[in-house]
């Protein structure tokens, strides 16, 4: 996605990761590859595309893109998931994993996680009892397969031996609730990963 300033003001470059998904009554944002931040109400009548509280009129619309636009604010050109993973620069094979080559996960070559429960509600599921006062950051990696499944999950950087048990085990539990990522329309293997940081000023959130 590009976004086009077409406001007087000056307004400082969007460098954030964003993704649209759109259904026939709604659209979800996100602003991680693997999975749905929010969802929003969409509707469109004639050449104007309504996102939440917003009007675009549509510019372009083709196979590969979407050109939406509101006078005097910005210009949005999205391109579809299609065309973006079937470019070889947005693949990197990282090995073999069970006799096939695996890859990792990006911004266009991602697995994505189905259900509407956002993915940090789940896997932080039962770890509410510990109090981490200082900085500290979680990190673990997996592997989603072609079929959609979790495998060789790793912890890079635990906080507590419990509460990295009762993350992973909660990962474990959302094998098959996976879309595989795809390349050139075929399912392909990926490594991605989780992680969150917590700060003491700020409640604990996730990123990826």
């Amino acid at each position: 996605m590009s976004v086009e300033n077409l406001s007087d003001r000056e307004v400082a470059p969007d460098t954030a990761y964003t993704r649209y998904t759109f259904e026939k009554s709604k659209s979800y944002v996100s602003f991680q590859p693997a999975w749905e931040s929010y969802a929003i109400n969409t509707s469109i009548e004639g050449n104007f595309l309504t996102i939440g509280f917003g009007t675009y009129n549509i510019e372009e619309l083709t196979d590969t893109s979407l050109i939406i636009a509101q006078e005097g604010f910005r210009r949005i050109k999205l391109l579809s998931e299609d065309y973006l993973n079937s470019r070889e620069d947005n693949l990197q094979q990282l090995g073999e994993l069970n006799g096939k080559p695996f890859y990792l996960a990006n911004k266009v070559v991602t697995p994505r996680y189905k259900k509407e429960t956002p993915l940090s509600q789940v896997l932080s599921k039962n770890t509410e009892g510990y109090d981490f006062t200082k900085v500290s950051y979680f990190l673990m990696t997996f592997v989603v397969t072609e079929e959609g499944k979790i495998e060789h999950v790793k912890v890079e950087n635990g906080l507590a031996e419990g509460f990295d048990a009762e993350t992973v085990k909660n990962l474990l539990k959302t094998s098959k609730d996976w879309k595989p990522a795809y390349y050139k329309g075929k399912p392909v293997a990926t490594q991605i990963h989780y992680d969150i940081k917590y700060l003491p000023s700020s409640v604990p959130h996730s990123l990826h």
